[in-house]
């Protein structure tokens, strides 16, 4: 003798999650370039290996979506290119960050300079 036994399967449905991709792309992906060459005073997130981290509000230079310069206010500078001060610049492209519809939400550069000493310092600006 065999015995069935049928039951009904209740059916599951997950909770409904809202979520909005972001995505990390490059004015190279924008296919256009987002901020008109200039100065900007924006706000420079600093770092060394021998100084805490800071922030201050320097003037920058933007030329195709990257930076080429940073200016302290006593003067000085560091930029991109050949240098006689000893450090190489490394980064300073900015990457966009879009929403899934392609808006621009925010960006971000990173500069790092490395000295012959063995120094460096780390400059991180937010859009």
């Amino acid at each position: 003798m065999s015995v069935f036994i049928f039951s009904k399967a209740q059916s599951y449905n997950p909770p409904f999650v809202s979520h909005t991709p972001v995505h990390s792309v490059t004015q190279r992906n924008l296919g256009q370039v987002i901020l008109d060459d200039g100065l900007y005073e924006l706000t420079v997130e600093y770092q060394s290996n021998s100084t805490n981290y800071e922030i201050y509000t320097l003037e920058v230079r933007i030329k195709n979506d990257n930076i080429t310069h940073i200016y302290f206010g006593n003067g000085g500078y560091v930029h991109n290119g050949w240098n006689n001060s000893g450090y190489t610049w490394s980064g300073g492209g900015i990457k966009w960050n879009v929403d899934y519809y392609g808006n621009i939400i925010s960006g971000k550069a990173v500069i790092q300079l490395n000295y012959e000493n063995g120094r460096w310092q780390l400059f991180t600006i937010k859009f």
